[in-house]
């Protein structure tokens, strides 16, 4: 802005040029006179005059560039503002702080003693508190009315950082290809900055042989790295954590040294919890390096490896924490993981006790690939045991790596031991149309209020959630009976009376499917599409199963066959509920069962090579007839537990583990 030369009283009107010069007329004149006829006498006063103005002059001068620099402090004064904006964020990650302790370290390299030998760490193995979720009465993603919101708007392929290779999602065929594409990553990085690598562990048993493959391959991938012009001396460095229920710290320095970071791997414990807190680990062992990484000046590559997504409470209320964290650090992360079950939380393993021979199936959380819940988690019977893929990695992971800048590797999926596992590659061309959106839940759920066809579905979902306890009992139906006859009918027909609710509730969801056809016709969600369509199916298939239920057991107790001629060791103990081709009901339920292959083929066929048409094969190849079948235990399963030593404590039972 023009600012008017200073004078020495602001108080003074300014005079115009013609102005000036009437003024100045009479005073020439004066002054001609006064000297013509007292130059002379006055010559000491002119000389008095004169030293006085020149005085004069040089002040104003001085005063002029003396104002100078006040204009140059007003450019800067913007500076405070800046800083305020930043200081949320510095609260921010110092609250997350308190989790940590201070470790002294005494072999810092040279660029990172400005640490003054510290760092935070824990060498122990904390307990991580899992917080409340991210806003207050949020809701539980899997159980609650809410968490059943979705949203597909953001692309899971998206542009990357420039610089980086590849996209959030890579499928790749093992643990090599993996870390082939890692180590041009930390090339990369490594061509722009000193990096700090951060190896993060999942501690659960089914790991242990993941963890001996990254050992293998580690020395390759440092030799690689090591390779590139960029990678002298320690310019990357190292360090190692692991996380179950609890969290620690297995190297207490970043290191350069690839055999200590091979050791660091191998001290890796089994946690036997069976809980993997994903979130709140990410966000402690980014806080644990954050300032190491700011005092050495290094940019920061984590790597997650791990087989499941993680405790569902921790993902809630840490994930968007751990994504501010990484953002803050200008980290990069980079998760091995594997494929989620298509729409539901869990994959299960079977388990068979060592002493008793009975199977077990252990939960293993192993998705859903969207934020909320989109498919229904009743397979018409109860609580779904299946473990269908559906083409992406699992929503918490592969949105930390796409808010990132980093990549979720999608690892082939190990299913010798997953119940009703449907393993299926799809395309990830074809799969892109039907991408989940990666926003976060609470942005979900703010959102969906103004898309009805979303909220047609969540409502149908959660009216028929078997982990809503308001209606559990009405659609959990009985599995499995006693092979005492008396006790058998009297199941029967408890059951029979849950059925006249359960076809209740069935026939107001298909109606209200029904009457808002228009809504999916409407959608420009191919994904959506896909949802209506799917669900409309099954329920049809699910209601026509529930008569033909109904019908076969009422049957079945006026004249229950005997069970089948078995050896000697091998013991009847009851019933087990199975689906059939034959019906016991075709009068009652022909009609739903035509028209559900029906709707069941069309998905087959208009999202062919999807989950949507896999499941909708699945459903068809089940039959819609019901039977039950005789359940025989092979008594030379039973391993009788060894007697205790004599006077030594008795032997502990063997506990069912949780995975």
């Amino acid at each position: 802005m023009h600012r008017p030369a200073p004078t020495a009283d602001w108080s003074s009107p300014i005079l115009s040029e013609g102005q000036a010069a009437q003024a100045d007329q009479p005073n020439r004149e004066a002054s001609v006179g006064w000297l013509r006829f007292e130059t002379i006498q006055n010559s000491a006063s002119f000389m008095v005059s004169l030293i006085v103005h020149f005085s004069l002059v040089m002040v104003m001068a001085m005063y002029t560039i003396i104002e100078l620099p006040t204009q140059q402090i007003e450019l800067v004064v913007v500076e405070p503002d800046v800083e305020d904006r930043e200081r949320p964020l510095e609260i921010e990650l110092d609250e997350s702080e308190k989790i940590a302790k201070e470790m002294t370290l005494a072999n810092l390299t040279t660029p990172e003693q400005g640490m003054a030998g510290l760092v935070e760490a824990s060498l122990t193995a904390p307990q991580l508190e899992m917080p409340p979720t991210e806003i207050a009465n949020a809701p539980l993603v899997a159980l609650q009315a809410e968490a059943l919101l979705t949203k597909d708007v953001d692309s899971l392929i998206e542009d990357m950082p420039i610089g980086t290779v590849g996209s959030v999602q890579a499928v790749v065929g093992d643990y090599q290809e993996a870390m082939d594409q890692i180590s041009q990553e930390l090339v990369w990085m490594l061509s722009k900055d000193n990096v700090l690598v951060i190896w993060l562990f999942d501690q659960s048993e089914s790991m242990q042989d993941d963890q001996a493959k990254i050992r293998q391959r580690i020395h390759r991938i440092y030799g690689e790295v090591g390779l590139s012009e960029h990678a002298r001396g320690d310019a990357l460095t190292t360090g190692v954590a692991s996380f179950g229920q609890g969290f620690q710290l297995h190297t207490k320095v970043p290191t350069a040294d690839a055999e200590e970071v091979d050791q660091a791997i191998a001290s890796v414990p089994v946690d036997p919890s069976g809980e993997e807190m994903f979130s709140s680990a990410v966000a402690e062992v980014l806080t644990l390096h954050r300032r190491y990484a700011k005092i050495a000046d290094r940019k920061v590559a984590l790597i997650v490896v791990t087989d499941e997504s993680g405790n569902t409470k921790d993902n809630e209320g840490r994930l968007e924490k751990a994504i501010s964290i990484a953002r803050a650090t200008d980290t990069r992360v980079f998760i091995l993981g594997r494929e989620a079950v298509f729409g539901y939380p869990f994959a299960h393993v079977r388990w068979m006790h060592p002493e008793e021979g009975t199977i077990h199936l252990l939960p293993v959380d192993r998705g859903p690939e969207a934020a909320l819940v989109e498919q229904l988690q009743t397979d018409g019977f109860g609580k779904r045991t299946d473990a269908l893929t559906s083409g992406f990695g699992p929503f918490e992971q592969v949105r930390m790596a796409k808010e990132t800048g980093g990549i979720f590797f999608m690892l082939p999926g190990e299913e010798a031991n997953i119940n009703n596992a449907i393993d299926r590659r799809y395309k990830p061309k074809t799969m892109d149309m039907y991408r989940p959106n990666l926003s976060s839940r609470m942005e979900q759920m703010g959102e969906v209020k103004n898309d009805p066809l979303k909220t047609l579905v969540t409502k149908i979902i959660y009216d028929l959630n078997p982990y809503q306890e308001s209606v559990a009992d009405v659609i959990e139906i009985q599995q499995v009976f006693s092979n005492d006859l008396k006790q058998f009918r009297q199941e029967v027909r408890q059951q029979q009376a849950k059925m006249i609710t359960y076809i209740t509730y069935l026939d107001r969801a298909i109606e209200a499917a029904e009457k808002n056809r228009s809504l999916r016709d409407e959608s420009t969600s191919l994904r959506w599409n896909a949802n209506y369509d799917l669900l409309y199916g099954q329920l049809l298939a699910y209601r026509a199963r529930a008569f033909e239920y109904g019908a076969y057991l009422t049957n079945f107790a006026e004249n229950p066959p005997t069970p089948p001629q078995m050896p000697g060791y091998m013991e009847f103990r009851g019933w087990r509920l199975a689906t059939a081709d034959e019906l016991s009901a075709p009068d009652k339920t022909e009609a739903d069962i035509s028209l559900s292959r029906d709707v069941l083929q069309f998905v087959m066929q208009e999202h062919e090579a999807t989950p949507w048409a896999t499941r909708a094969s699945w459903e068809i190849k089940r039959g819609f007839g019901v039977k039950l079948e005789p359940i025989f235990f092979d008594t030379r399963r039973v391993n009788r537990p060894r007697p205790a030593a004599p006077g030594g404590p008795p032997r502990m039972p063997v506990q069912i583990p949780k995975l």
